[in-house]
């Protein structure tokens, strides 16, 4: 997608392209424009010094759902985290409940977690 915008964005359902525009122009600058409601947000247990945001999932995505926001547990090759969206499903109510039902465990298991990656 050329010159990606929050609209463009929204009306996109190919992920992979979504998933390229969102990351062109920074998940800040997505989460703003899109006007995303943010659910939760709480530290990543998992991943010491790194947050977890939950955001309701804007129109146009599919199915209604939630956003989890985090950062990856691994450095890239260049030494920089990248942060990624994770769809997630409508009934998650925290960001913990939502990390946790990516791994298949319960937010109160995940909150435990020492490292992830």
């Amino acid at each position: 997608m050329l010159d990606p915008t929050a609209e463009r964005i929204g009306r996109e359902r190919n992920v992979e392209i979504r998933r390229c525009a969102i990351e062109r122009i920074g998940w800040d600058t997505y989460i703003e424009k899109a006007a995303l409601t943010l659910v939760d947000r709480t530290e990543d247990p998992g991943n010491p010094g790194c947050l977890l945001e939950l955001y309701d999932s804007p129109g146009g995505w599919g199915s209604p759902g939630r956003i989890l926001l985090a950062v990856n547990g691994s450095l890239e090759r260049d030494g920089t985290r990248r942060r990624y969206g994770l769809p997630v499903p409508a009934w998650a109510p925290s960001a913990l409940d939502a990390a946790g039902w990516t791994y298949g465990i319960s937010g109160s298991d995940y909150s435990r977690l020492v490292r992830r990656t």
